[in-house]
């Protein structure tokens, strides 16, 4: 935990609109450990309520905030409960209230681990609690019984295991679907041989769920791309087809789920955005100095409430204070094409926004077509891509009148420069429904 990069400042209002963790100190003394998803609005609604209330009133009085910076707020969930179990901050209720707050255990001397919940005043008689017993992890404390079960939830999704209570004399529902394999009842009813080659496996899969919750899933994901194309090798397409569809089922959960420093996995962001600008480098000169990246993604309602969205990153992280939605105002604008052309028209002739390094627009050669001539008109454009989907990869441009010289550059599905495309196109696409939400909701009110 030493090696996460803190930044320390006095005024919320220099905190970034990005996600992470953040601490209250005062005196040298740890107040209070809290996350979000945008640090800066987070902390502002701190410093709005100290006015109203006087627990709040007495976590500001910290005269230095530090925080550090995550990738996602599954991220900053999993740290926040980490560094709330180590320093067990005064005007965290954790410590106050056993009530409320779960924490998820797994305890690696039984034969088959099964993660399951726990709360604090049952783990504090725990004597392998106490003497912080290696093989007896604890995860948490989560605020509720939902956010635990959404962290397993979509943990489950990637790496089945079991949850039962018991074993029982026949397997559960969940080794069904898949989500408990192999399944601990059915690996008793085998022979010795294949029981213990079934039984490492999954112990195997209990070690990767520990390590995404510890903050290591991309390690977690790199052994399993490299399962994947042992089995491709194999020409066995269907469960290197399952493996693709769980990789991509967790990356979206992750990215998107609402609840790794570089040295340490909880902030990737500059790996990501150096390995972008490095697969860039030789399409484009001026991509060694991307800073500012821009998504647009079109959203409508049956041909109503037509909205575009831009989100936008900053040094490879989410901006939320730089996010602008618009309001399509051409009623001939029939489709996304059109949508996206008149965003981005009026886009480019603002500028008092800050002039973006690249466009990132969700599509492929189609959306670049109908969109160069727009490029094509200014002084000194900027570089823009085109992000398909199923698998995801890049499109970057070529001639408009030749779609042969559009290039396509395919990628690994946990490569660091798709992961951040992805993440920032993710967004785009909740923040475009989002907003369609909205006017669809008052046009239906009237």
């Amino acid at each position: 935990m030493s090696q996460l990069l803190w930044h320390t400042i006095h005024d919320f209002h220099d905190a970034p609109s990005t996600c992470g963790v953040y601490e209250y100190w005062q005196k040298g003394q740890l107040l209070y450990i809290g996350k979000a998803v945008n640090l800066k609005a987070r902390l502002s609604s701190h410093a709005q309520n100290a006015r109203l209330d006087a627990k709040e009133a007495a976590i500001v009085a910290g005269e230095t905030i530090k925080y550090t910076l995550c990738d996602s707020e599954f991220i900053a969930l999993m740290l926040e409960a980490e560094l709330i179990r180590s320093h067990m901050p005064p005007h965290n209720r954790v410590w106050k209230d056993d009530k409320t707050y779960l924490y998820i255990v797994i305890d690696l001397v039984d034969p088959f681990p099964r993660p399951h919940f726990g709360r604090a005043h049952d783990l504090r008689q725990n004597p392998r609690f106490i003497k912080k017993d290696k093989k007896f992890r604890v995860f948490g404390p989560f605020p509720n019984s939902y956010i635990a079960e959404e962290v397993l939830r979509g943990i489950r999704r990637l790496v089945p295991f079991c949850m039962a209570k018991n074993i029982g004399k026949h397997a559960c529902f969940y080794s069904r679907i898949g989500l408990c394999h192999p399944c601990p009842t059915n690996i008793l009813k085998l022979a010795p041989k294949e029981s213990d080659l079934q039984k490492k496996q999954y112990q195997t899969q209990l070690k990767q769920v520990i390590k995404i919750l510890d903050g290591q899933d991309s390690s977690v994901i790199k052994d399993l791309n490299r399962q994947m194309q042992q089995y491709a090798r194999k020409l066995d397409f269907e469960n290197a087809l399952k493996i693709r569809q769980n990789i991509a089922r967790f990356t979206h959960f992750v990215t998107s789920q609402q609840f790794h420093d570089m040295p340490l996995a909880y902030d990737q962001s500059p790996a990501r955005l150096q390995a972008l600008q490095h697969t860039l480098s030789p399409y484009h000169h001026q991509t060694c100095a991307i800073q500012r990246i821009e998504c647009y993604d079109a959203s409508h309602s049956a041909l109503h409430d037509s909205v575009v969205s831009m989100t936008v990153m900053t040094d490879g992280r989410l901006d939320r204070g730089q996010y602008r939605r618009f309001k399509i105002k051409n009623p001939q604008a029939r489709s996304d094409f059109d949508r996206l052309d008149e965003a981005i028209s009026r886009r480019l002739k603002n500028k008092t926004w800050p002039k973006p390094d690249l466009i990132v627009i969700d599509g492929g050669i189609p959306q670049l077509r109908r969109l160069q001539p727009i490029f094509d008109k200014q002084a000194d454009p900027p570089f823009f891509l085109g992000l398909a989907k199923h698998p995801d990869r890049l499109i970057l441009p070529g001639d408009s009148r030749k779609v042969s010289n559009y290039i396509t550059v395919k990628l690994p599905s946990d490569d660091p420069c798709l992961l951040l495309l992805g993440q920032i196109r993710d967004e785009a696409h909740r923040f475009a429904n989002s907003y369609r939400k909205i006017l669809e909701s008052k046009r239906t009110k009237l």
